[in-house]
């Protein structure tokens, strides 16, 4: 499992928490701001940015109260701003802050994405029960989004399956995933990803632990499982590439703060 547990308060969403203190988490659109210098920015570094569109607190860690600020995409940024993809965050920040850009960056894509009710068209608000934004015309209510995905490490032996995607950085391999389809189980939808994109057929599958993967809004599950039967063929448009290798051969591996390299990690302790 997990080597760390991060303890995170969830507050509910455009809740006041009585004046506290809040370390500030800035959006322009569903873009992260960060200072020049890769830094986190201070409060005072906002300010020169105006009201922001959206203002409510998210959650605390230990005693920090966390508060996400969204611009709207098209305004103008100083100099001591710039825009960032939170991927380059992975392995770089304490696990506690990571945990709340996180979820900042999936609250922020989600606003982005619900400016107007998908039911009537109207300008969309925020709920007054939940954490939610309501259409005050019609009631239509959303709720955050999340995407569940199943991810999955196949051992056969010693041996462990990695795989490319062409969308992967040159020369990494990880393992084999995909979206749970309406109707599905993730056990289901474990055992249909793997015969699709490789061919394979696996058997006793084990529940390891789950990421919150904020690119947009997925939810990855993972499992480990062992091969059963098949041979390699490959679906060309998701896998370019796939192979069995040992401890003593693997090749680049995803960041440890990953879902994925956790759970090599954690095999690779095994062996």
């Amino acid at each position: 499992m997990f080597e760390h547990t991060i303890s995170v308060k969830l507050t509910p969403l455009f809740v006041p928490t009585d004046g506290k203190q809040s370390v500030i988490i800035g959006f322009c659109g569903d873009a992260l701001l960060m200072a020049a210098d890769g830094s986190l920015p201070k409060r005072e570094h906002f300010e020169i940015l105006g009201k922001p569109h959206h203002s409510f607190h998210i959650g605390e860690v230990h005693d920090d109260l966390y508060s996400l600020l969204v611009w709207k995409e098209d305004i103008t940024l100083p100099e001591h701003l710039v825009k960032t993809n939170l991927r380059e965050f992975l392995d770089v920040h304490p696990p506690h802050l990571y945990a709340m850009l996180a979820r900042a960056k999936q609250l922020a894509h989600w606003l982005y994405d619900n400016q107007y009710c998908g039911r009537c068209g109207d300008p969309i608000g925020y709920s007054p029960k939940f954490s939610a934004l309501t259409c005050k015309t019609c009631g239509f209510t959303i709720f955050p989004r999340l995407s569940p995905a199943c991810i999955v490490l196949i051992t056969r032996g010693d041996e462990i399956l990695l795989a490319r995607s062409p969308y992967f950085t040159s020369g990494m391999y990880s393992l084999l995933a995909g979206f749970v389809e309406a109707g599905e189980s993730v056990e289901d939808a474990v055992h249909r990803e793997i015969y699709e994109e490789v061919g394979l057929r696996v058997k006793n599958l084990r529940y390891f632990g789950s990421q919150p993967w904020p690119f947009p809004h997925s939810l990855m599950i993972g499992f480990f499982a062992e091969y059963e039967s098949g041979e390699l063929h490959l679906q060309p448009e998701e896998i370019e590439d796939a192979k069995w290798f040992t401890k003593d051969n693997l090749p680049q591996l995803p960041k440890l703060a990953t879902i994925s390299g956790i759970m090599i990690n954690a095999w690779l302790k095994d062996h």
